[in-house]
């Protein structure tokens, strides 16, 4: 178990990575709202980035830095598990994406939470926010390690924690580079809790500390079911009559072209659903559609508020929150982002409906729970885009190896999300067992 103290940083954060920030201050404020003009900061929002903020913080909560909506997931499915064990506890979480801030605004729930958008890495940025939260603790999620955040929150002698830990083979290239900074940023932290053995090691290489590194897997599958919409689902049910259904889940810009390819090889015994991880591409997916298949109409759409007419061969679902309808109605699913160098989205979703899962070669952000529904036999692996069809066909089994491949992929679930529960026992034993600040 982790151990009885957390230690201020061991090793001093090399200094010119703090000068970059100071060097780059100047032009800070022209790139976020270069950005915000792009849509990928919030406009009305952005003195976050610089910590600053028009109301109080709570003070004495527990932060969770999260980044988009896969990090997010996980770290609410945290909060799910520590909340009811640490009565009245506040709560922030950071996160950098507004499709992630819009998660967390629109969680249900009765803990007492507070959404910010994160500082930039600029000491006297991360200082600010520092001063205003006071946090009990800062759990940082996944793979997002900003040096002067994580290592002036344990200057404070705040504990820090790495949850659902992992690096990719580039990112852990990259820190070698720089093994004075990997050893002030990995060195600093009280407990890591790694997604499997592979990770634990490359954290560890890094400049962790083996005694409090555990494997423990991803919390990215929350604790309750997947919402559904029996609506929804007759509807499409509907549209798809006899044919069985495809899922292409969060398919990403230069993916959906191969989807709507393999729509048309699959022919007429098979129904599309086409849901793109960004809702705001429906419209170019639509005329995509159009240009690649001879005289056809553009495809009916969920943002629209279209029903898809029985008969059509692709549906495109342009919106936010519904995919575990699609998941409850689908025979198969691609799971986007893993035919380009995204590094594919959570598998475990699909999972808890014991769906068998179609993926490319580029898994690194979910590289862990790929390779542990493989071993179940769940996971169709493909090298590209001219496979997926064949891929899709292959994934209808018979009846008695479907109840069999269903029943695996729901107990593989089903047991990853006992893990926010495992991880909050450490994180409580860490922060119970401190020894006073001198």
């Amino acid at each position: 178990m982790p151990r009885k103290d957390v230690k201020r940083p061991a090793s001093k954060l090399p200094s010119s990575y703090s000068l970059t920030w100071r060097l780059m201050k100047p032009f800070l404020g022209f790139i976020l709202r270069r950005r915000a003009k792009q849509g990928k900061e919030d406009t009305a929002r952005l003195l976050e980035r610089f910590g600053l903020y028009q109301t109080s913080l709570p003070k004495g909560a527990i932060w969770v830095h999260a980044v988009s909506v896969g990090e997010t997931v996980a770290g609410l499915s945290l909060i799910e598990a520590l909340a009811p064990r640490l009565q009245s506890q506040a709560f922030i979480v950071t996160t950098n994406t507004m499709t992630a801030a819009n998660l967390v605004n629109d969680w249900k729930t009765e803990v007492n939470l507070t959404h910010l958008y994160q500082p930039l890495d600029h000491p006297a940025y991360v200082d600010r926010f520092l001063d205003a939260s006071a946090p009990k603790a800062a759990i940082f999620m996944e793979s997002d390690f900003w040096p002067n955040l994580i290592h002036r929150t344990a200057g404070r002698d705040i504990p820090v924690i790495f949850a659902s830990s992992q690096i990719s083979d580039a990112a852990a290239s990259r820190w070698r580079r720089y093994p004075a900074l990997a050893a002030a940023v990995f060195g600093t932290p009280g407990l890591v809790l790694a997604v499997n053995d592979k990770q634990s090691g490359r954290l560890c290489d890094l400049g962790a500390r083996s005694d409090i590194v555990h494997r423990l897997g991803s919390l990215k599958l929350t604790s309750g079911k997947i919402k559904t919409d029996p609506n929804l689902m007759a509807i499409l049910k509907q549209a798809a009559g006899d044919r069985r259904i495809f899922l292409a889940a969060s398919t990403h810009e230069g993916e959906d072209l191969s989807v709507i390819k393999a729509a048309q090889a699959l022919g007429n015994e098979w129904f599309t659903l086409l849901a793109p991880r960004h809702p705001k591409r429906g419209a170019t997916i639509a005329a995509l559609c159009q240009d690649h298949i001879p005289g056809a109409k553009a495809p009916s759409r969920r943002a629209l508020g279209q029903t898809p007419a029985t008969g059509e061969v692709i549906h495109i679902v342009d919106t936010l929150g519904e995919m575990g309808s699609l998941f409850a109605i689908a025979d198969v699913v691609f799971m986007g982002g893993s035919l380009l160098p995204i590094g594919g989205h959570n598998p475990l979703e699909p999972a808890q409906f014991g769906l068998p899962v179609i993926c490319g070669p580029h898994l690194a952000k979910n590289q862990a729970e790929f390779d542990g529904i493989r071993e179940i036999g769940g996971v169709t692996d493909i090298a590209n885009g001219d496979e997926l069809a064949e891929a899709v066909k292959a994934g209808i089994l018979t009846d008695e190896a479907k109840q069999t491949s269903e029943s695996a992929m729901k107990s593989y679930a089903k047991s990853a999300g006992k893990r926010p529960a495992i991880a909050a026992s450490y994180i409580i034993e860490l922060l119970n067992n401190r020894r006073p600040s001198k």
